[in-house]
């Protein structure tokens, strides 16, 4: 089943030491100073990429054998977030309830979490997970029930008063020591965090085919993840009649190298709540008398650049007459931002790309763009897909500002239009009112 990898992710470790994503997002998790989701006997894997941190929360009174589990599937999820998410190699801190470190608490403005209960021995399981009789090398006899003998309580200052004639039963109860039963701490549960069954490879082919397709298109393949999926024909026959099936499978021998492909529509499925790109439809067009779709081998080459994938792939130029707009990398979605930083008084751009967290819509079409897909043959896999916009990025910034313009000074044109609509119609309102005052409308006289 595929991971679904977001820049925050927090993981609870069952009894048997299997992670368990929870569906929690960041905000949620900060509510109540986190109590929503930590208590003393939780044990958690946090993941915070933008800090490159993967933080385990360890409760003052939760079991050493989850809290000795959770490094090593924290160091686990590391290597994978790494390989699998291309990932930065995100640093592992501890954090003990109660002596949070404070870059934790930053991360999350939170506040010390008070402890009220520890282990008595945070070296050793809890008693209550021993088996007593075998740690003291004792044979039990289930046959004889032995009667405990209630334990004495010697006091000389009792002792003393006892001989000189005192009564002592009220003051030897209080002397006692007392023993109280602390009430059941509540936990939170986690329950409503509890992440619903992720869709699968086929659970995703299937959403994404049942999809209307556009006129005059079919699907030429599908991108889940890293991986390329084609369809398979095939014929069975049942009960003399031959009945065709499509299935859609792994396509395991890939090109090498770097393709364009041009007059092709791109149908992106993404997960808006994760802000992740689930799948990739590929569609051809099946009328002969529009835009042929063309696919070219370039001559790009980025495995002598080092580096991550996307950082490989904003080393090259793109092609003649367009520019890069997006870039899709396994799940992560990147767009371009403009920043405007001012130095020694002068105003510079600066260009940045960053991931991007909100998608507006769960399926985006695109339909005049061309997509540049790299494939990988060592590892059989497809390490990204670039998609580029006919034109100049700075035309298309000078194009949405004159639109944005345009579109607001019609608006004002527009307000300006009912302001004088609604002032013209109180003017006739007002002289209306005016003249049905002014004027005096004789009496009739009476016939009495």
């Amino acid at each position: 089943m595929a991971e679904q990898y977001s820049e925050f992710m927090v993981f609870e470790l069952d009894d048997n030491g299997e992670r368990i994503q929870l569906d929690i997002t960041e905000d949620e998790f900060r509510e109540d100073n986190g109590t929503n989701l930590l208590h003393p006997e939780q044990v958690a894997v946090i993941v915070k990429e933008g800090l490159r941190r993967i933080f385990i929360w360890k409760g003052s009174k939760s079991p050493v054998r989850k809290r000795f589990i959770s490094s090593r599937v924290a160091n686990k999820l590391q290597t994978e977030l790494v390989k699998e998410a291309a990932f930065h190699r995100c640093k592992i801190v501890s954090v003990d309830q109660g002596d949070e470190p404070s870059e934790f608490l930053d991360a999350f403005r939170f506040e010390s979490m008070e402890v009220q209960e520890r282990m008595a021995d945070m070296r050793y399981v809890r008693n209550i997970e021993k088996d007593t009789t075998r740690a003291k090398g004792k044979v039990v006899d289930s046959s004889s029930k032995k009667e405990e003998k209630k334990e004495e309580y010697y006091s000389p200052a009792l002792e003393e008063l006892k001989r000189q004639g005192h009564d002592i039963s009220a003051a030897s109860a209080s002397s006692q020591p007392s023993t109280t039963t602390s009430r059941p701490t509540t936990r939170p549960s986690t329950s409503r965090y509890r992440k619903a069954k992720r869709l699968n490879t086929e659970e995703i082919i299937e959403k994404i085919i049942q999809n209307e397709l556009p006129e005059n298109y079919k699907r030429q393949n599908l991108i889940i993840e890293k991986q390329l999926f084609g369809a398979t024909s095939k014929t069975t026959n049942v009960f003399g009649e031959d009945v065709e099936e499509i299935d859609w499978e792994k396509v395991l021998k890939l090109p090498n190298g770097v393709h364009t492909l041009k007059n092709y529509i791109f149908r992106i499925y993404c997960n808006i709540k994760r802000a992740n790109v689930i799948g990739i439809e590929i569609l051809k067009s099946t009328n002969e008398s529009g835009k042929t779709p063309q696919i070219e081998k370039t001559s790009v080459d980025i495995s002598e650049i080092e580096g991550k994938v996307e950082e490989k792939i904003l080393e090259i130029d793109p092609p003649e007459d367009y520019y890069r707009q997006n870039l899709i990398v396994g799940q992560k979605l990147y767009g371009y931002i403009l920043k405007k930083v001012e130095v020694l008084g002068d105003e510079q751009e600066e260009e940045e790309w960053t991931r991007v967290k909100n998608i507006p819509k769960e399926i985006i079409m695109l339909d005049d763009h061309l997509f540049r897909i790299y494939f990988n043959n060592s590892t059989k896999e497809i390490d990204a897909v670039e998609i580029l916009q006919k034109g100049s990025r700075k035309g298309k910034i000078i194009n949405d500002k004159e639109k944005a313009e345009t579109k607001e000074e019609k608006k004002g044109e527009e307000e300006s239009k009912n302001e004088s609509k609604q002032k013209s119609e109180e003017k006739i309102e007002e002289a209306k009112q005016k003249s049905s005052k002014g004027r005096n409308l004789p009496s009739i006289p009476s016939n009495n």
